[in-house]
């Protein structure tokens, strides 16, 4: 299923096709095609289209899916690229709208010997790869211009193809929409459109211009991503294919890879490897997933949190002084490790589990962090840091990181892998703002407000990952008490 931007940015490339098809380029293809075909018979005619329109998906294809492949390999698809994509999105639809000069032009027109002297099948292919092309000919639109960067932006292959497609099936659709219908009615006014009237085209610029606006929209910071709701509940925990989580009451709850659900034992379920772990009170048990047989049962003092790998039980316990990460081996469940601690008001966040690595935040009045601990050989390090952000509920798989960075203006879940930055999930601010002072008062102290943001009423917490899905807990607070959800979203999504 396609998302919202994917979707909105390929709609914009057919309206920029259809914009540039309309113009004397245009009016020429049209011509080429039907040309041959009333002096030497109709039945040149489908072949012609078919292959202009071939070679109008192809030339589109390799623009904007070679531009995305050379984003991706440059590195780009992180969050400040995006936003730079969304800034030239809107510059291009004021612009559109506006009906501004496109500076500067490419004055360059198709080859017109290639329709004498070549087949006509194999001329209007070609023809119809140098308007896909976008750049080979006159751009009649700044909408080419800006799905171009957004492409190089994205590092999204799939997203340059399907810009690629959507802009040389409106090149395409024009010219062989009309090529049969020259001699007719219908046909004669709309070339006298074509050519004779260029309110036609501005409105066909206005147009874009408004497409582009929600193109902008979708690439800029704080717009809600795609998600889906999936259950209410909170603290999702993946592996294999099955998915846990703690209802708002009751025991946990351990979906299978065949979609069947069973009630858990206990409360807080971690799953991993082959096990599935969760607690009664102090009372901690680790079990075969398949069939929930115990192998490893203890206790632990104000356990919160659990975590379980092939071979390690993690939990964080709450405690008045502060938390705290204690470790076990499953093999060896007599020694007992302490992995981490922090004094009150510091806190350490729910711990996840992959293999012998372990993850968590920390949070303090100083900032906060995600830590990654090794646990076999002891090696540690901070994958990520902020001081004027939370960083929430990390959860690892291989080489990805997923966590939730919650700042003034905004909040992302965010998916961080081999030096990747991805966002796959937006949410506008908590509460929001001002800009601090009153007029005609000081502005000592005071703040930007937050830029086309409106305040989101819910709050991204913890996360979980799969091969395939990214998991967020999303809080509704109410007077009541909160209210929590777990929302889906494809972690190959775009990233906005």
């Amino acid at each position: 299923m396609l998302s919202d931007l994917q979707i909105a940015l390929g709609a914009t490339a057919v309206l920029a096709g259809v914009t540039g098809a309309w113009s004397p380029c245009g009016f020429s293809m049209v011509d080429t095609l039907a040309g041959p075909a009333r002096e030497r018979g109709r039945r040149l005619l489908l072949p012609a289209c078919a292959a202009f329109t071939l070679g109008a998906l192809a030339g589109g294809t390799a623009l904007f899916g070679g531009l995305a492949v050379l984003g991706a390999g440059l590195g780009l698809g992180g969050e400040s690229s995006t936003e730079a994509a969304a800034l030239v999105a809107a510059a291009a639809a004021l612009a559109e709208l506006a009906g501004a000069r496109i500076r500067p032009q490419i004055r360059r027109q198709v080859p017109e010997p290639w329709r004498r002297r070549l087949p006509l099948p194999l001329a209007s292919a070609l023809y119809g790869i140098l308007l896909g092309l976008g750049f080979t000919t006159f751009v009649l639109t700044l909408a080419v211009v800006a799905l171009a960067v957004a492409c190089v932006a994205s590092g999204q292959p799939a997203l340059g193809a399907i810009v690629g497609l959507g802009f040389g099936l409106g090149r395409a659709l024009p010219v062989v929409a009309l090529a049969p219908i020259t001699d007719r009615p219908l046909g004669l006014f709309m070339l006298r459109l074509m050519a004779e009237r260029p309110a036609s085209l501005r409105l066909l610029r206005a147009l874009d211009g408004v497409a582009l606006i929600a193109c902008a929209l979708l690439l800029a910071p704080g717009v809600a991503g795609a998600a889906t709701r999936l259950t209410a509940g909170a603290d999702p925990t993946a592996a294999a294919g099955a998915l846990a989580w703690q209802p708002p009451s009751g025991p946990g709850v351990l979906r299978r890879a065949n979609g069947l659900s069973v009630a858990l034992p206990g409360n807080d379920p971690a799953l991993g490897a082959g096990y599935v772990a969760w607690h009664v009170g102090d009372e901690v048990t680790v079990a075969k997933r398949t069939t929930l047989a115990p192998v490893l049962s203890r206790k632990v003092a104000r356990v919160s949190e659990l975590a379980v790998s092939s071979h390690w039980l993690v939990w964080r316990a709450r405690r008045p002084s502060g938390d705290a990460i204690g470790a076990v081996k499953l093999a060896d469940p007599r020694s007992v490790r302490r992995v981490a601690a922090a004094r009150a008001p510091g806190q350490l966040g729910r711990p996840d589990l992959d293999g012998d690595r372990l993850v968590f935040h920390v949070a303090g009045p100083g900032g906060s962090a995600i830590r990654e601990v090794n646990l076999r050989t002891g090696r540690r390090r901070t994958r990520a840091r902020a001081r004027r952000a939370q960083l929430l509920g990390p959860s690892l798989l291989g080489r990805a990181l997923l966590f939730v960075r919650l700042d003034r203006c905004r909040q992302r879940l965010i998916l961080r892998r081999r030096g990747r930055t991805r966002v796959l999930l937006r949410r506008g601010p908590l509460a929001g703002s001002d800009v601090g002072f009153d007029p005609g008062h000081t502005s000592q102290g005071g703040m930007h407000p937050c830029p086309l943001l409106r305040g989101s009423r819910l709050m991204l917490w913890s996360t979980a990952l799969s091969s395939r899905f990214a998991y967020v807990t999303a809080l509704a607070p109410r007077a009541a008490g909160a209210r929590a959800a777990i929302l889906r979203t494809r972690r190959r999504a775009p990233r906005r």
